[in-house]
């Protein structure tokens, strides 16, 4: 894998934000302050979307690195995880069950999921994160291999579809 090119999104989740729930831990104390004033959070809505196409859309255009920021809500009872950028959009569950409806019609397809920002998250939110990423993907997940040992074919030939944690975290980081 690790001589392929992924086609891929940035903010891949931003085709849509709450601009009714609280600014994000993700952005600055003062512009937290500022979302207070009318108008302001229509202001951010507009800078948080960098996309226009939900998943599966994304997914039927070919993209297949998803690069996702989560946060809980600060204030909120529960373990819930949204995506996040600026303002607070669909939980991540949401998210990863349409990416797992997509992998169970197309077997032979891998996505890279890599959550690369962990906002206002405990340990309780963390171990809730990778409980639901295991439900949801079950067996469809890649066990722990370097990268440069993964191959589409032996990903095939287990029926794994997209990597438990990222990839490059043994061996030699992939050359940009």
């Amino acid at each position: 894998l690790s001589t392929l090119a992924i086609p891929g999104s940035h903010d891949s989740f931003s085709y849509w934000v709450d601009e009714k729930s609280p600014v994000g831990p993700d952005q600055a104390i003062a512009i937290r302050r500022i979302a207070k004033i009318p108008l302001v959070k229509k202001l951010m809505k507009k800078w948080s979307i960098t996309q226009n196409l939900t998943f599966k859309e994304q997914l039927d255009s070919g993209i297949r690195y998803f690069d996702l920021r989560v946060s809980s809500k600060p204030g909120e009872v529960g373990q819930e995880i949204y995506f996040i950028h600026g303002l607070f959009g669909t939980t991540v569950c949401d998210g990863l069950v349409e990416i797992n409806n997509f992998l169970t019609h197309h077997p032979k397809e891998v996505i890279f999921l890599d959550f690369n920002h962990f906002y206002a998250m405990d340990m309780n939110h963390h171990m809730y994160l990778i409980s639901k990423i295991e439900e949801i993907f079950g067996s469809k997940l890649c066990t722990k291999e370097c990268v440069e040992n993964v191959t589409l074919q032996s990903l095939w030939e287990k029926q794994q579809q997209r990597n438990k944690e990222r990839i490059p975290k043994c061996g030699k980081p992939i050359n940009k």
